[in-house]
């Protein structure tokens, strides 16, 4: 699935990199440019990575009402033609989804008021997974921010800065192993922390963030700050990725298909990586 747009968005990146800077574009709010204002895009992909995990009626998830499905029209015999249809029922923030600044600030834009330029973006990958294999509690910090830029450059503005905690290797593992469920019923799973985020809006001019786990916010996060920083900045989230260890630290493309639905808080998406 791909929003109206973004193709030509790519296209038009990887043909004109040197007119791609002064390109006109309304802002993006909350301290970053504009996405025609960006770096141009990296050229001669050769690599291209599915970074959503397949819905399913067993999917993961933060509750036990779990995607639900019906077939309308069965398959045809292999080889014949016919239509086969299934009749779907889940949330907007199943599976590897988008939320959009809606979905925790009133008055925030919905899915549809996402522009597409915002859905395409250099992807930088943090990575945590040796600590979070220690500590499941933890978070993304902006220690871990400026570690990254000591040895891979700034994060350049129009980022979307993802997560890798190792999490994703969970999901199969069903909905107590994702949610890192301890004996008196709480939950530990990694995410960033409201410092972090903070950092990378105002100081990086980020466009949103990523994760491999069911929130931007460690699970141990009673006050959900991450989500609020990320949300009043007019910024996106991705939850629910998976296979951020594919991905290089930096030079890689993000793509995210979300689901355009009226006035949705959020959307199931499905987000390709190009490098």
């Amino acid at each position: 699935m791909c929003l109206h747009g973004t193709g030509e968005t790519v296209r038009a990146r990887t043909a004109g990199a040197a007119g791609a800077a002064g390109a006109a574009g309304a802002a993006v709010s909350g301290g970053g440019r504009s996405p025609a204002e960006r770096l141009p895009w990296p050229q001669g992909y050769r690599n291209v990575a599915d970074l959503s995990h397949v819905i399913t009626p067993t999917l993961p998830g933060w509750d036990d009402e779990k995607p639900r499905r019906e077939t309308v029209t069965g398959p045809a015999p292999d080889g014949e033609f016919g239509f086969y249809v299934q009749r779907w029922t889940l949330g907007e923030h199943t599976g590897t989804h988008l939320d959009a600044p809606g979905h925790v600030i009133g008055g925030g834009r919905m899915v549809p008021d996402i522009r597409p330029e915002e859905l395409v973006a250099p992807a930088v990958v943090i990575d945590i997974s040796a600590r979070a294999a220690e500590d499941p509690d933890t978070a993304v910090t902006v220690d871990d921010v400026l570690a990254f830029e000591r040895t891979h450059g700034e994060i350049p503005r129009g980022s979307a800065v993802l997560m890798h905690s190792g999490w994703s290797a969970r999901w199969e593992r069903g909905d107590a192993a994702v949610r890192g469920a301890a004996g008196d019923g709480s939950w530990h799973f990694p995410g960033f922390s409201a410092q972090a985020c903070d950092f990378l809006i105002s100081r990086r001019g980020i466009v949103g963030t990523g994760v491999d786990t069911l929130s931007t916010d460690p699970a141990v996060s009673a006050e959900f700050e991450a989500h609020e920083v990320v949300g009043r900045a007019d910024r996106w989230g991705l939850e629910a990725l998976r296979g951020l260890d594919r991905l290089p630290p930096a030079g890689a493309l993000l793509t995210v298909g979300v689901l355009p639905g009226a006035d949705a808080s959020g959307g199931p998406s499905r987000v390709l990586a190009l490098w």
